[in-house]
This record gives structure tokens, C-alpha cells and sequence, in this order.
């Protein structure tokens, strides 16, 4: 076991190390925006003042927020219902989602401008089509974090427990299975979120000016200021992370068992307990 323990912990420095070192150059780099022993914030302070900035990290957050959004609405009911009803097309969905990786950015676009040629032009000479092609990219990756959360429990127990309790299935898919799922919906929201905000190939060759098409462009006037944006970019995508991981593995505030929220004081899942005998002469 302790040899065990040594090698995890020599191989987690040894990947911290190739992660933070090229961080912290960059770091360096962009505090000491050409002045040699002296560091500065003027990197960071002429990046607010480049025009274009607050355009382009407006259209990248809701472009990317839009691609979470559709990303979850298709997904999570998708693999909850095969799961639930065709378990053998499990193997058929996890080659779908494997497509978009061994498709070229540039096929991708070409295929998605030509199938979505005939919708409005609010889609295609919109962001909107950068969304749904986000969508297609993320796959592979959401996909399986949702799979991954739909396997880890017991989908069938936890369904026929809350019907027999009276529970409806909306109120079983938002107070049961979301719950429980949470983990894997977190994760899929960030990775689909993250792989929007960092895509540069197929917003360039779209015309969309994203914050990554934008740094590009910046980065050829002045690179202190390029690389102090990533270094934002880079900061900000972090502290997302670790909110995501701590409202993922955070407890549930509620005191109440499984069946709490499920029978509801009104509506057509209410169950009303039958008196009991001595209550009934009573009554």
C-alpha cells in the first residue's frame, strides 16, 4: 500500500507540475507586460479598455449558456427513457455520441449550414447556430457524464418506489431523478459550457466574433494583453469548476425521506391516509 501511495502522489505532482509551470510563465508574462523585474496590472487594465471586449464575452456567454441549456433538455430525458424503457439501445447511443470526434470542424459546419439552409434566418445568420453546433461537439463528453450518473444508481427501484407512493411522473422525474442526477447534469453543464467559451475553429470559419475569434486578433496588437485575458479566461473557468464540484457534492438541505415531496398537500398525486377502525366509529 505504501509504494501504492508514493507512485499517486509522485504522479499527481508530476501532472500538477505540467499544468501549473506553463500558468505561472504565462502569469509572469502578462505581469510584466514588457518592464523586465518589474511586475504591473497594466496588461490587465489596458484588457478592460480594448474595445471589443465586452461584445465578444457577452455573445461567447450566451452562446455557451444556450448549448448548456439545449445540451440538458435533449440529454437527460433521452438517456433516463432509454435507460428505463430500451436498455439495448444503449450500445446505439454511445456510438452516436462518439461521431462528432472523428468529424472534421469544417464537415461539421458545412453539414449543419446545409441542413439548417431552410430555417429562419434568426438561426442561421444568428449565434443560435453556433449553439446547436456546440451541442453536436459536446455530445461525446456530456453524453457519458450523464450515462455515467444514470448508471451509478438504481433508476428502476427509485421509479417504481415513487410510483407506488402516488407520485406523478412530473413530479417524479423533478423531485427523484433530477435530484439524484444532479452530479451528472453539473458536470455535463460544464463541459459543454467550457468547450463553448474556448472554441475557436468553427466560430472563426462561421464569422461570429466569440471571445476566443477576439483574442486571436488582440493577440497580434499587443500580446501582454492577450495573454492576460487568457489568464482571466483561464481563472474564471476554474472558479466555475469548483462551484459546480461543490454544489454537486453538496448535501441536500431537506430533513424529509424519500417520499417528502412526492404526495403533496393538493393535486391529482394526493394520497389521503384512511382512518383507522376506532377513528372511523368515532367519527
Amino acid at each position: 500500500m505504501k509504494p501504492t501511495r508514493t507512485f499517486r502522489w509522485i504522479a499527481l505532482g508530476l501532472l500538477g507540475l505540467y499544468v501549473l509551470i506553463p500558468v505561472a510563465a504565462s502569469l509572469q508574462f502578462s505581469l510584466e507586460a514588457g518592464y523586465k523585474g518589474r511586475l504591473s496590472l497594466t496588461a490587465y487594465s489596458q484588457a478592460l479598455a480594448e474595445a471589443g471586449l465586452g461584445t465578444s464575452l457577452l455573445t461567447s456567454v450566451k452562446v455557451a449558456a444556450g448549448a448548456a441549456a439545449i445540451t440538458l433538455a435533449l440529454l437527460v430525458p433521452t438517456v433516463i427513457f432509454v435507460n428505463l424503457r430500451f436498455p439495448r439501445w444503449r450500445a446505439v447511443l454511445d456510438a452516436v455520441s462518439l461521431l462528432p470526434l472523428g468529424v472534421p470542424a469544417v464537415v461539421i459546419v458545412l453539414g449543419v449550414l446545409g441542413a439548417y439552409r431552410s430555417l429562419p434566418s434568426i438561426i442561421t445568420g444568428t449565434p443560435v447556430i453556433l449553439a446547436l453546433v456546440y451541442v453536436i461537439l459536446a455530445m461525446p463528453y456530456s453524453y457519458r457524464a450523464i450515462d455515467a450518473s444514470v448508471r451509478a444508481i438504481d433508476m428502476h427501484t427509485l421509479v417504481d418506489a415513487g410510483r407506488s407512493m402516488g407520485a406523478g411522473w412530473g413530479k417524479l422525474f423533478s423531485r427523484v431523478l433530477l435530484p439524484s442526477l444532479r452530479s451528472g447534469i453539473l458536470a455535463a453543464a460544464f463541459l459543454t459550457v467550457a468547450l463553448s467559451l474556448g472554441e475557436y475553429a468553427i466560430a472563426s470559419i462561421m464569422g461570429f466574433n466569440t471571445f476566443p475569434v477576439w483574442l486571436v486578433g488582440v493577440e497580434g496588437n499587443n500580446p501582454y494583453v492577450a495573454v492576460a485575458l487568457s489568464i482571466s479566461a483561464l481563472a474564471f473557468t476554474w472558479i466555475l469548476l469548483v462551484a459546480l464540484a461543490l454544489a454537486g457534492s453538496g448535501r441536500r438541505r431537506r430533513s424529509r425521506g424519500f417520499g417528502a415531496g412526492l404526495v403533496g398537500p393538493e393535486g391529482e398525486d394526493e394520497i389521503t391516509p384512511s382512518l383507522a377502525p376506532e377513528e372511523e366509529a368515532v367519527a
